[in-house]
């Protein structure tokens, strides 16, 4: 039953593949080999165009003063939440109300299996909503009925956990007692199953959870998603752990139930931060290029953390590595800004440098990090380099290329109650950066219509009208989603490269997806199921912005579970590629 009254928890197909063959080994990223896999199409790859911003020389200016995002008119229409600032708490903590700030749930996936993108949204005190995309900017809200009356969810995530070729979903909350787990049942439905799952994990002291966000990855290669979960909470001498957990999924001998390997595997955040865990956003992501899943995670007070796979176990490298300088890491992306073949770290935290200047603060405010990957499990700081500090109170962060002209641009959203005790908001404007490919951006969000003034959290990029850019749908604390058309990028050429696993996983997360533009150029790098964010969660399809060109010289998709790569050449852009592994 749902309860009366509003109470707060703890601190916080479409393309089939016409050419491919595969080898031994992950792929060479410098060389290109002759092409062995049948042509896509009987075009020479010397008739592609090279053209500039592919090879680094960017020539977006024609599109700043002409197409823009658009802000729709859609069915998204629910609040987040409903009550005004401040938040009621009626346990009498007032600490622990903090966590009701921090909601706003999205994950992305197409679950009805027709081709387009659906959208999740959960809520605090109303119905979480499956909204179903059909098409023209029409989204129909369904309802879960299998997810029991409960108060607040939060951050959210589709996976496909027992590799049946249907999405499920995981559903966490801020003040309930537990997680819920959706699972699939391929006719249109879904039955909860978390504790069956050991996904729950159900709270028995009277405690209750505040889930950030979560992550589905197959880190032990296995074929099989397994889970990470963020909470951002203090420890209590009641309670053991927090819920920073990384859950395995038990594979073939039972596909899509768990355990908890948080301790066993060295990554308790508890190890490493006072007074509790404060994790937003964790990553399964290969960060290192060695094939194994890493985990990267977000977290408050100085706390974010970069743990390596080692196979057997996971290793802190955070130190080592010249990262978790961020002071309040909240959002993360992953991508390769610079185009130099490994995936760098951007991390949004707290850049106020009014509140900095009294004493009613208590936090960093130095703001965001970006860390370029310089190999060798080493990064260096380049933030105030590339002019991405300065996003006010940050939270969700996305690396896209939303003019599609071949290199990741990059977005965040911001907003908080601010200063504590206070009932006002800290809203400055959301940022959208320009890759200038020199290593730099320039903020251009005003300039393409890119305006929101809510109180910002997820952020998630997609195609949401099929036509192969990628919008933007943002959630807020307390109002309803906001969702931007991408006009910017009409007519411009694109690819979508989507994986299914078979000795992987069926979602084919972690896949490397490695598009060569023509033979002489450097190749772009994505990886599949890179999709995870601040509260928000989308497949993560590797998707390439390709300016003018009509085909690509070559694809290459190298599949760490089983160590093969399958190659394609001459391959026609303005498509979505459906790669099987073999």
């Amino acid at each position: 039953m749902r309860r009366e009254n509003s109470w707060c928890a703890a601190i916080a197909s479409l393309c089939t593949i016409v050419g491919a063959c595969s080898t031994d080994g992950p792929p060479d990223d410098t060389q290109p080999d002759a092409a062995t896999g049948v042509d896509a199409t009987d075009a020479d790859a010397s008739d592609v165009q090279d053209v500039g911003p592919v090879d680094g020389q960017p020539s977006v200016d024609a599109f700043v003063t002409g197409p823009r995002f658009v802000r729709t008119d859609t069915t998204l229409v629910e609040p987040q939440w409903r009550e005004t600032y401040p938040v009621p708490c009626y346990l009498g903590d007032n600490t622990s109300c903090t966590s009701l700030r921090m909601g706003g749930g999205v994950a992305v996936r197409d679950v009805d299996r027709d081709g387009d993108l659906d959208v999740f949204l959960t809520h605090f005190e109303a119905p979480d909503v499956l909204y179903v995309n059909q098409g023209g900017w029409r989204f129909e809200p369904r309802t879960m009925d299998a997810l029991p009356e409960f108060n607040f969810s939060n951050g959210a995530a589709f996976a496909d956990i027992e590799n049946d070729g249907d999405p499920d979903l995981l559903v966490g909350t801020v003040g309930e007692d537990r997680y819920f787990l959706l699972v699939n049942d391929g006719r249109g439905g879904f039955d909860e199953v978390g504790v069956t799952r050991q996904v729950a994990q159900v709270e028995t002291d009277g405690f209750f959870h505040s889930t950030t966000s979560s992550c589905f990855g197959d880190f032990d290669l296995d074929g099989f998603l397994d889970l990470a979960t963020s909470e951002w909470r203090v420890r209590r001498s009641s309670v053991g752990d927090s819920r920073n957990s990384l859950l395995r999924n038990r594979g073939a001998s039972a596909p899509g139930f768990y355990r908890d390997v948080t301790t066993e595997l060295g990554v308790r955040m508890e190890d490493v931060v006072r007074a509790g865990a404060w994790g937003f956003t964790p990553t399964l992501t290969d960060v290192d290029g060695d094939g194994r899943p890493d985990l990267f995670v977000a977290a408050d007070f100085d706390s974010s953390r970069a743990f390596w796979n080692e196979g057997e176990l996971f290793s802190d490298g955070t130190v080592e590595a010249g990262v978790g300088t961020d002071e309040n890491g909240m959002g993360s992306a992953l991508g390769d800004y610079d185009g130099d073949g490994d995936l760098d770290w951007f991390v949004t935290a707290i850049y106020d440098d009014t509140c900095a200047a009294t004493d009613s603060c208590h936090w960093g405010t130095s703001g965001n990090r970006l860390y370029r990957n310089d190999g060798d499990r080493r990064f260096t700081d380049v933030t105030d380099e590339a002019g991405v500090r300065e996003a006010g109170w940050g939270w969700g962060a996305r690396f896209f290329d939303y003019d599609l002209d071949g290199d990741l641009d990059l977005v965040a959203t911001n907003g908080m109650r601010h200063p504590p005790e206070s009932t006002g908001f800290l809203t400055d404007p959301m940022k959208l950066w320009r890759n200038n490919g020199d290593g730099t951006f320039t903020d251009v969000a005003a300039e393409l219509g890119l305006i929101d003034d809510g109180v910002g959290r997820a952020v998630v990029t997609f195609d949401a009208d099929g036509d192969g850019d990628h919008d933007l749908l943002i959630t807020h604390s307390l109002d309803a989603p906001t969702l931007f058309r991408n006009d910017v990028a009409d007519g411009r050429a694109w690819l979508e490269v989507a994986t299914v696993g078979t000795s992987s996983n069926r979602d084919g997360y972690g896949a490397v997806v490695r598009v060569w533009p023509t033979e002489e150029s450097p190749p772009m790098l994505r990886v599949a199921g890179n999709g995870c964010g601040f509260l928000g969660n989308t497949p993560g399809t590797p998707h390439f912005g390709l300016n003018e060109l009509e085909e690509v010289a070559r694809v290459e998709v190298y599949w760490p579970a089983s160590d093969q790569t399958q190659t394609f050449t001459n391959v026609p852009t303005r498509q979505r590629l459906v790669v099987t592994e073999p």
